[in-house]
């Protein structure tokens, strides 16, 4: 098996029965470091799962108010990850990439917006095939996913969630993704 039909795997294995939000962000990590939201053996790296799970777990993981408590540690949180991971399944959520393949190494905003559009049809295929529902939330992370996807989902009647762009939590933007993800969570709770 390839890498993709690794990652492809992986992310089938924790589609839930019935899809309460969708998360889409911009694409899988380089092939080369084996790495995935979905891959449960990771040891380091994996900041969009860990952030994430800050954000939809905090009691669960241990992170309140900005950080951890006592005795609750992000190494805790990766070894808790195939139980965490089927939480986040049985809740209803589950993430996918915008572009399904990992970006190019070196590639600059136009070139991955540039790929993103390109694969844009297929992209709404996949979330139409996922989100039978309309009403159904569709979460984007990442600027690139914002600027390319919102528009063309929602006018696909998609239900977009967010109004504005998520920062993605590897860039740097943990805290911001933190506290934008948590605003248009709550908004949906409303």
């Amino acid at each position: 098996m390839n890498a993709s039909e690794r990652f492809a795997e992986a992310a089938r294995r924790y589609l839930p029965k019935q899809l309460r939000v969708l998360f889409i962000a911009e694409a899988p990590p380089a092939f080369k470091v084996i790495r995935l939201f979905y891959f449960s053996e990771l040891t380091d790296g994996d900041t969009l799962f860990l952030e994430m799970m800050k954000v939809l777990y905090p009691p669960e993981v241990g992170h309140i108010r900005g950080s951890f408590r006592p005795g609750s540690s992000v190494k805790q949180m990766r070894q808790r990850k195939p139980e965490l991971l089927r939480k986040f399944q049985s809740d209803g959520y589950h993430l996918i990439d915008a572009y399904e393949q990992p970006m190019p190494d070196g590639a600059d905003t136009a070139a991955k917006t540039r790929l993103m559009r390109n694969t844009l049809p297929a992209l709404l295929a996949r979330v139409r095939q996922l989100v039978v529902q309309h009403d159904v939330p569709i979460v984007l992370i990442g600027a690139i996913t914002y600027s390319v996807c919102a528009e063309a989902l929602r006018l696909d009647g998609r239900n977009v969630a967010n109004d504005a762009m998520i920062n993605h939590p590897a860039r740097g933007g943990q805290v911001l993704f933190r506290s934008k993800l948590e605003a248009v969570l709550s908004k949906l709770a409303e």
